[in-house]
């Protein structure tokens, strides 16, 4: 029996050897690598004017590194937003360098100017900073990249304006959450952020759930996929449920609202367990009962 509890100390003094020095791995490898920042950046200029910016970029590793920087045009696609790059339609940023010499462990700022011609059209348009760096192998040495969103907004017509559609709820819920599904399309010219939630109350609007949901930009040209859920309350009943989302630019919501009928795994087996006592009880006050005789 001793031998046995040694033998099991043994294995778990190892597991735990073993996952501790795998966490220190990771926690180590996260700090490795090419470092930029900001991930992403917002600026509004008025057409014939620049306006001035700057990048951080980091280089950590052990090694001395050699970062090109460079721009290029993105976009997202439907419904999944992955982002595309491309070649930039303009000439409008300028690096005060393109390629920094980066130590081992330091951090170096490149300072660039964001310059919009006069003729202009007012709306959203969208560069990538891009830094990259050739990391040598055991083979054949490759390129890491890291890039900086850049969203510009030209001051002039700015439509702000959405729609959402192909909603989807579903009526009958038993889980402890209720699933939400739409589709946004930003139908203006620039890019807006937006909140995006769901709420559930009663049927009189007396009670209501605190919003639950989570934050999205949207962009102009393509249709993004919201999904979420609403938890759902203690007691069985009819709910309605409210989905939807709300801008940043304005106090505008947009928001469609269904009935969902609730009933948890608890209360069909309570009302079950209600019949079957009901039934005893009828069963019990029907029962003949047996007549006795005295014999003298």
């Amino acid at each position: 029996m001793k031998v046995c509890r040694t033998v099991i100390l043994l294995c778990l003094s190892l597991c735990l050897l073993v996952s501790g020095t795998a966490g220190a791995v990771d926690l180590d490898a996260k700090n490795k690598g090419l470092y930029i920042s900001p991930l992403r950046q917002q600026r509004e200029v008025a057409a014939g004017k620049a306006t001035n910016g700057n990048l951080t970029i980091g280089n950590q590793t052990d090694k001395p590194m050699t970062v090109t920087l460079s721009v290029k045009q993105f976009s997202v696609t439907d419904y999944d937003y992955d982002y595309v790059f491309s070649e930039p339609k303009h000439d409008w940023l300028k690096f005060a360098t393109t390629e920094v010499q980066i130590s081992p462990h330091e951090n170096k700022k490149v300072d660039y100017t964001l310059t919009i011609p006069q003729k202009t059209t007012p709306g959203g348009y969208y560069l990538s900073l891009v830094a990259s760096t050739r990391v040598p192998g055991p083979g054949l040495s490759a390129t890491v990249e890291a890039a900086s969103l850049l969203y510009i907004k030209v001051a002039g017509n700015l439509v702000r304006t959405g729609v959402l559609r192909n909603d989807a709820l579903p009526f009958f819920v038993t889980g402890s959450t209720i699933p939400y599904k739409f589709d946004v399309e930003d139908t203006g010219n620039v890019y807006f952020t937006a909140y995006f939630y769901g709420q559930l109350e009663d049927v009189f609007g007396v009670s209501k759930q605190p919003e639950t949901g989570t934050s999205h930009l949207l962009m102009p040209g393509a249709v993004r996929t919201i999904e979420g859920s609403i938890p759902t309350p203690m007691l069985p009943g009819v709910y309605k449920a409210t989905y939807g989302y709300k801008v940043d630019f304005a106090q505008i919501v947009v928001t469609k609202s269904a009935y969902v009928l609730f009933i948890p795994p608890w209360s069909v087996a309570a009302l079950i367990c209600i019949l079957l006592f009901v039934r005893w009880l009828q069963q019990k006050r029907h029962k003949p009962q047996r007549s006795t005789k005295q014999i003298d």
